[in-house]
């Protein structure tokens, strides 16, 4: 299939299941039954290919290019979707002792990130958001407009009898609600254990439009056509549990008002990849946090993320050569206001960062001499296609939400997401409705 092809894909996959050896080939099962291979299905490759004998390595060609343009959109799909912005489990008052005197804090934390301060030895947060990602770009660009060709040979008794090259754009609609949980146990005064739990369901369309081809015939130097393909859609959906993380925080300094913590989460790949729940790749990371408590309580937050390999990231489509799951940096700082008695309104930028990650890139393919009939006169041309490239990038979310205390401890929280910086999967702005309690 085509390397554009499994790109997007991989992108589309961020949340999966647990990396295997095998590797990943859209067109055999069980992989071809899967959303991954949504987008290459939407495409005439992998027909094309069995019309034209696909079981020899010349032929085979355009397949394997396809696929591992596929790898970038995967892997940007796979990094982002298992690192989305979790609900904190932060609920209800805050007392602290100023000068033994204890001062109690209507605050009730940021929504999006966490504090560094813990709920207590004994205590239990329970929580629950629900959001929905309608993602629109890759690497900047539209998901409405993916451009790609490839090159196929016909083989006949093992000889190439003619080669047919392939332009076509491809619209991907790809969308993602979340409902996740969140349970907290305070094990003492000084550390916390949290899970994490989300369940999934995610859409994936993919239509290929605009496709046409041009067929050289062995001992040709010119391509006829161009001949028009019809245009192919494919969606599917695929639900259940991604990707479960277990955090935990300890408290390494705290004061009157500041308070200094180190943590852990651990993500375990529980989500299927092939059907983007999951990101097939276990993840670490150990952060530490700093949370001062005031009407106004600024936060901060600084991380780095590692990744195990994943199947979804193998560009060279060799048996073992799984690549990690890109990892980097993460940060985030803000602060949340006690604006009433009952209700705190808190803002954070949010920050991730992505190491060597395979980007997609349109660009064009060589030239070829094309004619519009055997007699007609040859012209140079390049076919609209894309590649794929290693980069290392940065995307940042800005959160705003505000949290309301109907009753004490009990907190609902409405929020939104709003990516402002256009690399790796985009999502237009992103609701968050949630409901946490803690007892």
């Amino acid at each position: 299939m085509k390397r554009t092809i499994l790109h997007l894909l991989l992108l589309a996959a961020l949340t999966g299941s647990s990396a295997t050896g095998q590797l990943l080939n859209c067109a055999s099962q069980p992989a071809a039954s899967k959303l991954v291979c949504e987008f290459p299905f939407s495409t005439g490759v992998l027909a094309n290919a069995a019309a034209l004998g696909a079981s020899s390595s010349a032929s085979a060609n355009g397949v394997a290019s396809a696929q591992t343009v596929a790898t970038s959109i995967n892997i940007g799909i796979a990094t982002q979707l298992s690192q989305l912005p979790l609900a904190s489990a932060s609920a209800g008052t805050i007392e602290v002792y100023n000068a033994g005197v204890p001062e109690t804090f209507n605050n009730l934390g940021p929504i999006l990130t966490d504090r560094a301060q813990v709920i207590g030895k004994g205590k239990v947060f329970v929580g629950a958001t629900a959001s929905q990602y309608v993602f629109t770009k890759i690497d900047g660009i539209p998901l409405s407009s993916l451009t790609f060709s490839y090159s196929q040979n016909a083989v006949s008794q093992g000889s190439v009898i003619s080669t047919t090259y392939t332009s076509e754009s491809t619209a991907l609609s790809f969308r993602m609600n979340q409902l996740v949980s969140v349970a907290t146990v305070g094990l003492s005064n000084k550390v916390d254990l949290s899970v994490i739990v989300p369940v999934e369901r995610v859409s994936l369309g993919a239509s290929t439009a605009n496709s046409v081809s041009y067929v050289q015939n062995a001992g040709s130097s010119t391509a006829i056509g161009p001949a028009k393909n019809p245009n192919i859609y494919a969606a599917g959906t695929a639900s259940g549990i991604g990707d479960i993380a277990i955090n935990g925080k300890g408290v390494l300094w705290s004061g009157e008002r500041a308070t200094f913590s180190g943590g852990l989460t651990v993500r375990t790949p529980t989500g299927d990849d092939l059907n983007f729940l999951g990101s097939g790749a276990w993840g670490f990371n150990l952060h530490v946090l700093y949370s001062y408590l005031a009407k106004v309580s600024p936060h901060a937050e600084i991380g780095y993320q590692w990744n195990t390999t994943t199947e979804l990231n193998n560009p060279s489509l060799t048996f073992g050569k799984n690549q990690s799951l890109p990892g980097g940096m993460q940060y985030d700082f803000g602060a949340d206001w006690a604006a009433a008695k009952r209700v705190t309104v808190a803002a954070d930028v949010l920050g991730s960062q992505y190491l060597n990650t395979p980007i997609y890139l349109p660009t064009n393919s060589a030239p070829i001499s094309v004619a519009t009939s055997a007699t007609a006169t040859p012209t140079s041309q390049e076919l609209k296609s894309s590649t794929v490239e290693n980069s290392t990038y940065t995307i940042s979310n800005l959160s705003a939400g505000v949290k309301i205390d109907p009753v004490r401890n009990l907190v609902l929280s409405g929020n939104v997401l709003v990516q402002l910086i256009d690399n790796g999967l985009h999502a237009r702005p992103t609701p968050l409705v949630g409901i946490s309690y803690k007892f």
